[in-house]
């Protein structure tokens, strides 16, 4: 075996995604399984194992985990503190691991070593100042600040998710109402979908989800591709609300580059185009300058790259 390589562990609500990365940023081999509610650490040991148990034959030498947790983290310990979607059976993650697998484990929040991916791997690598904000059942966020990940003095900095911008606005699962999250998430979308089939029941959001109780972010994502006015009206509201967070974004951190990733960007124009539009409006009318938005490069292994990324990065420095 020769170049050195890490595990690097994406640990998503349905899904729990690992892969062995190399030093260029390439996913040799992968591996999931899904995810249970209430027994996130065991499920990233049993993906960590699994490819412990096949990488004999491969030309590395896997050194390093690294895994991307959704919550807040205490990074120093490689613990999570709070999950509103998820319980680790073991908060104490790395300490968890490090005794399964022998090998030295880096945890951080999972918006964060998606960031360290993209400055690492990505379209922008080597940007010093840039943003990812990852839209799916929930909305996560993570910022590199001059050349550093932003983490905060517990580890639950930059939660652009749980930014209120509503407080009379639907409750949220980690205990506040009215959070972005709530407004332009895929659970939004569901939400709202749901609303809306109630004043419109001719939507075809009703028709390709059966009941209302079925609706998914898809069936409206569906609907609004067959140009359902109702469907691309409960899109266009949250892309919108997803435009006053990026402006949020752009006003506290000003960073060079704001970096879209996540399932919902599958939802298409109605969606993305409202909040590009609301976005460039809100920051014009401001008078600053032009910021780039764009839309993750490394697809859905973005989340098993940064992880190894962070991992092989923290463990040689």
């Amino acid at each position: 075996m020769s170049d050195r390589a890490a595990i690097g562990v994406d640990v998503g609500g349905t899904r729990t995604r690992a892969g062995i990365v190399d030093q260029t940023g390439q996913v040799l081999m992968r591996t999931e399984r899904p995810t249970e509610t209430t027994a996130g650490t065991k499920g990233i040991i049993a993906v960590v194992e699994d490819l412990l148990a096949r990488d004999a034959d491969m030309d590395v030498t896997v050194g390093c985990v690294g895994i991307g947790a959704a919550g807040f983290i205490d990074e120093a310990r490689g613990a999570v503190t709070f999950s509103p979607n998820l319980v680790y059976d073991d908060p104490s993650i790395r300490d968890a691991v490090e005794a399964r697998s022998g090998l030295p484990v880096v945890v951080d929040n999972d918006a964060n070593v998606a960031a360290w991916g993209e400055r690492t791997f990505g379209s922008v690598r080597g940007t010093s100042d840039l943003a990812l904000i990852t839209l799916g059942t929930g909305i996560g966020s993570g910022f590199v600040i001059n050349g550093r990940l932003l983490r905060g003095y517990s580890g639950a900095a930059a939660e652009l998710g749980h930014m209120v911008i509503d407080p009379d606005g639907p409750e949220c699962g980690c205990g506040l109402k009215g959070c972005l999250e709530q407004f332009a998430s895929g659970q939004a979308i569901e939400r709202m979908g749901r609303e809306a089939v109630e004043q419109d029941p001719r939507s075809s959001i009703l028709a390709f989800a059966g009941t209302a109780d079925a609706i998914t972010a898809e069936h409206v994502a569906r609907a609004a591709r067959e140009y359902d006015e109702t469907a691309r009206t409960v899109l266009r509201r949250a892309g919108r609300s997803l435009g006053i967070g990026l402006s949020n974004v752009a006003n506290i951190f000003d960073p060079e580059v704001i970096i879209l990733a996540g399932g919902v960007l599958g939802a298409g124009e109605a969606y993305l185009g409202a909040a590009r539009d609301r976005f460039v409006a809100m920051t014009e009318a401001q008078k600053r300058r032009p910021m780039r938005l764009d839309v993750t490069s490394l697809g859905k292994d973005m989340g098993i790259i940064g992880a190894a990324a962070l991992a092989l990065h923290e463990t040689t420095t």
